[in-house]
């Protein structure tokens, strides 16, 4: 893509799509955890720039608050290791991922969605670095915008997902603090 020409959804779906099948098989699991590690680590050094005062607070009408972001990116966490764990443990195809986009609820704090977001990654990384690499990739499980990936892609695309919602993050800590 040139500078002048900014690139479509659609293009950008295919190249992510591409990006997820050839690098899902080309790391290894360890890699690919170790990937979502940092961009994890990302997210969270994000998150704690948003101030408490906040947390809870749109920066523009129609976004999202820092709350809502970290109550997706805890949902679709839980997701991913349930749909993962489903198809390495019992070789089963999980239900796709639900379209689904709702804000954090009012009465959820914001270490307990850490505290979520902590347990279901770890739970999701045991599973993951005691497969077998190459078992169940026959069994996917579908996404909306990117179709239906194996385990390795949907653990890979934990990383893509997380990365982006720490640059939302960090968008809404600018825009908070300013």
């Amino acid at each position: 893509m040139t500078q002048q020409q900014k690139e479509t959804r659609e293009q950008e779906v295919a190249r992510v799509r591409s990006y997820l099948a050839s690098q899902s098989m080309r790391r290894t699991p360890e890699q690919i955890v170790d990937a979502i590690r940092e961009a994890n680590r990302q997210f969270l050094e994000a998150t704690a720039a948003v101030p408490e005062a906040a947390f809870r607070t749109s920066p523009q009408t129609g976004e999202w608050a820092a709350a809502d972001v970290l109550a997706h990116v805890c949902s679709v966490a839980t997701f991913e290791e349930q749909a993962i764990c489903t198809i390495i443990e019992r070789g089963e195809k999980p239900a796709d991922v639900p379209d689904v986009l709702e804000p954090a609820p009012p009465t959820v704090k914001k270490e307990d969605m850490l505290a979520t977001l902590e347990k279901v990654r770890e739970q999701m990384f045991a599973v993951v670095l005691h497969a077998d690499p190459e078992a169940h990739l026959d069994i996917t499980c579908g996404h909306r915008e990117f179709g239906q990936m194996n385990w390795r892609e949907w653990l890979l695309f934990s990383r893509v997902h997380t990365l982006d919602h720490a640059r939302q993050m960090q968008s809404i800590a600018a825009a908070v603090t300013q």
